[in-house]
């Protein structure tokens, strides 16, 4: 069933009446201007899965301590993550690339351009994408200059290739991929190309992967924390379990958060693989989020034993590492 088109007016009345918000902090005004200028309802709402709901007697259904200041304030929280979180993800990305590319370098087996061809060989289905991005302003000069395509048109409009030449190194390469794209092909060459194995496994990389891509096309982060289906490896909770104050059972428990647990494990490859220098600043970036910003307004946290444990839990993390 469809449910009906409300104007700002009618969704404050509604949060009001039948869903228990309150408006102590902001006016009901103010509510209504806000969600006709700044934010839509649809995703403002969605950090009230953080908040219990009444089960018994006749306010049964209605949220329990939760002002709209509330979520306006986890939104905007959430937006300084999601631009820490892009920052971040660019740094680790920019890292493996460099390393990827001077081991390539040192490596007297290999010219920079066997790599490519072995990783193209096994992953075809990349030329499409390679050969759609040839009109590309940032990239496209990268691909005519090393890619070479003849193509034609079958009958219902799809790209058929009839001969593809691949002259591109992989320090050019790297640049043309997409960061999912990258991750394959930096797992594919420290598995066959290497003796030492790979030095960042996927199952650390491509949780950092679903974060960017969240954050990218600028998806909530932190609009459902309660407690979550995902089994982090032992890696991660060898990690976590180093950490001081940090229970069993609470590490199990966060750690299962799937927005918690990509975050842990961006923060880990981030430690390991990005310079001092670069890490110095983007460190004191996010202690200022974790330890300032997100701390600013918490006493419209302190009755939510769901937010301020899990915040607990994200600090002891970040003030280990950071």
């Amino acid at each position: 069933m469809y449910k009906p088109k409300l104007s700002p007016e009618e969704i404050i009345e509604k949060l009001k009446t039948e869903k228990g918000v309150t408006f102590k902090n902001i006016t009901e005004r103010e509510a209504i201007e806000y969600l006709r200028y700044n934010n839509n309802y649809y995703r403002l709402a969605s950090y009230r899965k953080n908040y219990d709901k009444k089960l018994l007697g006749e306010d049964k259904g209605k949220y329990i301590g939760l002002d709209f200041s509330y979520l306006i304030d986890l939104s905007a929280i959430d937006m300084h993550l999601r631009f820490l979180i892009i920052r971040m993800c660019l740094d680790v990305e920019h890292s493996l690339k460099v390393k990827l590319v001077n081991d390539v370098a040192s490596c007297e087996s290999e010219d920079g351009y066997t790599i490519v061809e072995a990783f193209l060989s096994l992953n075809s289905y990349l030329y499409e994408d390679i050969y759609m991005k040839r009109k590309s302003t940032y990239v496209g000069d990268l691909i005519n200059k090393f890619f070479t395509f003849e193509v034609h048109e079958s009958s219902t409009g799809k790209i058929l290739f009839d001969n593809i030449e691949n002259r591109c190194p992989v320090w050019a390469f790297v640049e043309i991929l997409s960061f999912g794209s990258f991750i394959k092909l930096f797992n594919f060459y420290y598995s066959n190309f290497t003796e030492k194995g790979v030095p960042i496994q996927l199952s650390l990389l491509n949780p950092i992967k679903g974060l960017r891509n969240a954050c990218a096309h600028n998806n909530c982060i932190i609009n459902n924390l309660r407690r979550g289906y995902t089994k982090p490896g032992r890696t991660v909770s060898v990690f976590v379990s180093k950490i001081p104050n940090i229970s069993k059972d609470e590490r199990i428990k966060y750690l299962s958060v799937r927005p918690i647990f990509e975050f842990i494990c961006l923060l880990m490859v981030y430690d390991s693989v990005v310079s001092d220098e670069v890490k110095k600043h983007r460190y004191s970036e996010v202690k200022e989020l974790v330890s300032s910003r997100m701390a600013r307004n918490k006493d419209y946290y302190k009755e939510q034993q769901l937010l301020t444990f899990t915040y607990k839990f994200i600090k002891n993390v970040v003030d280990f590492l950071c």
